[in-house]
């Protein structure tokens, strides 16, 4: 069975992609704190129309019983990519830097916890489809 064909688990390995993404921009903040002129980036967290569009060719799709059934608009693969934003949050310093480190390191927290609660619900869904097979989980 393969799970990244059902809607809710693309959704969670997107969603997964997302927040390992944004940890490397965050880090890549942190890492230039200190570089002249660098500025804070950010990525625009995909909304939920966004995913039900569908990444990478997984689109969720109305289900067809003839091939006679007309396509619902919007379901070629939208090739959707993550959107790199400036960080406007922190202050520019004399130097040109708007990286502000603590705000950047309370967003590297809260996208840890994210990526923990999404692989938590990963397993809980896990758990139920093998509760539902009869498979001890």
């Amino acid at each position: 069975m393969d799970l990244g064909k059902l809607p809710l688990f693309s959704m969670m390995s997107q969603r997964l992609s997302w927040l390992g993404k944004r940890q490397q921009v965050l880090a890549q903040n942190v890492a230039n704190a200190d570089t002249p002129g660098f500025h804070a980036r950010d990525l625009k967290q995909p909304t939920f129309r966004e995913l039900l569009g569908g990444a990478r060719g997984r689109d969720v799709a109305l289900a067809a019983t003839q091939a006679a059934h007309i396509a619902p608009r919007g379901a070629a693969d939208t090739g959707q990519h993550f959107k790199m934003l400036e960080d406007k949050d922190g202050e520019v310093s004399l130097s040109g830097n708007s990286v502000d480190v603590e705000d950047q390191m309370m967003k590297v927290a809260q996208s840890a916890m994210d990526h923990q609660f999404t692989i938590n619900l990963y397993r809980k869904h896990i758990a139920m489809i093998k509760a539902a097979l009869g498979r001890p989980g």
